[in-house]
């Protein structure tokens, strides 16, 4: 085994043995020196690949989703499907386990740095849906009783809901089943002619 692979080796067994004391324990209960007495190495080895906890909650997530989405969205044609083709693609590749999804989640919650970057992240997806469903709007595909930034809010509180509930670990319901079920549904209660024009979709503090 060479330099390289023992790196990587270290930096896994160091996120294994976090997200077992964050299930154990607690995010915030959790330390850095239990971290690395769990994992067997030296306190100073965890900074040599993390700044701090938070630095390493935010490594066990990946930025992929809009890439993936991205990669179904053509430029022109209808938009619905190759939304929900992404959503369903990046189910399938989801790079978490529960116990991972879980620890995020616990920092999410636990610290105003993991909390602030999460919401920026959420602001990014919004930003990122909005042009794509306002394109769907625009072609007669999508209602346009709301606006594609509300609609694109929901889509992004339905991702995070999926997650939740996934991880929490109620059923045995894959969470590619999940995705598809939620997102079938949310697919459907867009798409134009399927509501009643006073059906509500969003609160209106979402603009």
């Amino acid at each position: 085994m060479n330099r390289e692979d023992k790196k990587i080796l270290t930096r896994q067994r160091i996120m294994e043995s976090a997200v077992q004391l964050f299930e154990e324990r607690g995010f915030m209960s959790t330390s850095v020196q239990m971290i690395t007495d769990r994992a067997e190495v030296a306190k100073g080895t965890f900074f040599n690949y993390f700044a701090s906890k938070e630095d390493m909650i935010l490594a066990l997530q990946s930025d992929t989703l809009i890439s993936v989405i991205g990669s179904k969205v053509e430029p022109e044609g209808p938009v619905l499907p190759s939304l929900y083709d992404g959503i369903v693609a990046y189910a399938k590749e989801y790079p978490m386990f529960k116990s991972t999804t879980r620890a995020v989640l616990q920092g999410m919650f636990g610290s105003p740095k993991i909390g602030d970057v999460q919401r920026k992240r959420s602001e990014k997806f919004i930003e990122f849906l909005t042009p794509i469903l306002e394109r769907g709007q625009n072609n007669g595909e999508i209602a346009s009783d709301r606006s594609a930034k509300q609609i694109a809010a929901i889509a992004v509180e339905a991702y995070y809901g999926v997650l939740m509930l996934w991880s929490l670990d109620l059923d045995e319901v894959p969470l590619l089943e999940r995705m598809k079920s939620i997102y079938s549904v949310f697919i459907d209660g867009i798409r134009a002619g399927t509501r009643s024009p006073d059906s509500p979709l969003v609160t209106d503090s979402i603009s």
